[in-house]
């Protein structure tokens, strides 16, 4: 009898104790849900100073770009070329804007100068209107595509790209520098110079084109992307890899549409050669025709260098 009256208490005992392990887990649980909520919380509302901040900074800047538009004596020179008036290689280029404040008998000249070349040339200004002002400029376009070659051997860890120094070359080539002059008496004012990269133009009518040549001791397998921009652009009709031999074209071969892209995407056309056999002192080149008719090449493979 008494046996059974100490396993009674101690099964109060262990059922009290298990309910009060409830309660305290139950209340543990609530605190660490309110403490995970009161961390919500805070990293909101951390989160929310943040996006205020930046849009007062951003609202900050603009102001102060404004204040500093008002202020300075030229506005911003504004360049229109229309790619589909290009004829060849020649196009003009027009650049205008407005002179604040503008003295009587002002003289207005436009500097400009392509490439590496310091010299710049100068150009009357034409005013159009009160205090608008504009010049029409011959310039020399490379109408062609954005072309990039990367290269990849089997045996290699790491991709090789086409060089920094040759695509800083290319881009500086095509680069047109310019800057605006008012002087009236003896005072003279200038304004800052211009950057502008013309070979973005040639893109927006032939896009980027991507050329991937993966090499082993044996073949080549050669991957043609050609990315169209934005605007409706001319599409590549064929594509034919050119083998030369000791200076000598010895093997034209056409690459073929690959499935796998197209026409999956239609801002991207995709070309591919496999197995194209590697000899010595040969020299390979890309040739792509576009559906207006013109045609360009680009060396992506030469055993002499």
């Amino acid at each position: 009898m008494e046996r059974e009256k100490q396993i009674k208490i101690f099964v109060v005992f262990v059922v009290g104790a298990l309910v009060v392990s409830l309660i305290m887990n139950f209340t543990l649980f609530s605190k660490i849900n309110q403490v995970e909520n009161q961390v919500n919380s805070i990293s909101n509302m951390q989160y929310n100073i943040s996006d205020n901040v930046n849009d007062q900074a951003y609202q900050i800047i603009g102001v102060l770009d404004e204040m500093q538009a008002e202020q300075s004596w030229i506005t911003p020179i504004r360049m229109d070329l229309d790619p589909n008036e290009v004829v060849g290689d020649q196009a003009e280029a027009t650049f205008q804007w407005q002179v604040k404040e503008l003295q009587k008998d002002s003289e207005v000249v436009f500097h400009y100068t392509y490439g590496d070349d310091e010299k710049y040339k100068a150009l009357p200004a034409e005013e159009t209107q009160q205090g608008l002002f504009q010049v029409k400029v011959p310039i020399k376009l490379d109408m062609g595509p954005m072309w990039h070659v990367g290269y990849m051997n089997e045996t290699a860890e790491s991709q090789q790209v086409t060089s920094e120094k040759e695509m800083e070359e290319q881009m500086l080539e095509e680069t047109l520098k310019f800057y605006v002059t008012v002087s009236y008496g003896d005072m003279v004012k200038s304004g800052k110079v211009h950057t502008e990269h013309l070979g973005d133009f040639g893109s927006h009518l032939y896009g980027t084109l991507q050329t991937d040549v993966l090499m082993n001791d044996e073949n080549f397998s050669i991957m043609l992307f050609n990315h169209h921009a934005d605007s409706p652009s001319a599409g590549i009709e064929e594509a034919y890899l050119l083998k030369y031999k000791d200076g000598t074209l010895s093997d034209k071969e056409k690459f073929e549409v690959d499935e796998q892209y197209d026409p999956a995407d239609p801002m991207m056309n995709a070309f591919k050669l496999d197995k194209v056999k590697k000899v010595k002192d040969m020299r390979l080149v890309v040739q792509v025709t576009y559906n207006n008719g013109r045609t360009f090449e680009k060396e992506v493979y030469n055993d002499g260098n």
